[in-house]
């Protein structure tokens, strides 16, 4: 028997009138699926662009430093010639500040991967 607080029954039809929606305890299925699906495609997408952008990062870091010059002089003096040149990329459209701060920031986040990776011929 459905809930009826007042104990009202509209013509012994068994819908509560007074509460025509209590009943009501299932749904949405199809709306969690897809909201399932949605968020399992975008974790998959998004671990996708940040391995690829890690990898694209360290390939360009390794091009970088074999070019002559970058590697002369101690830590901080290729890291601000690296930071230059990085700088000087970025300012150059807007596709390429948003690529190379993913990167840099993959890079950076996974460190010491990124200097085993960047050392290890």
């Amino acid at each position: 028997m459905l809930y009826q607080p007042l104990g009202i029954d509209a013509g012994g039809s068994g819908c509560n009138a007074a509460f025509p929606f209590d009943n009501y305890t299932t749904g949405g299925g199809a709306v969690d699926d897809a909201a399932g699906l949605a968020t399992t495609a975008a974790t998959v997408v998004g671990a996708v662009v940040l391995t690829s952008s890690y990898i694209w990062g360290i390939k360009q870091a390794r091009t970088w430093l074999q070019q002559d010059g970058n590697k002369d002089g101690n830590f901080f003096t290729v890291m601000g010639r690296a930071t230059d040149a990085l700088a000087a990329d970025m300012s150059k459209s807007a596709g390429n500040f948003v690529r190379d701060a993913v990167s840099t920031t993959m890079v950076v986040a996974l460190a010491p991967l990124s200097a085993i990776l960047l050392v290890v011929r």
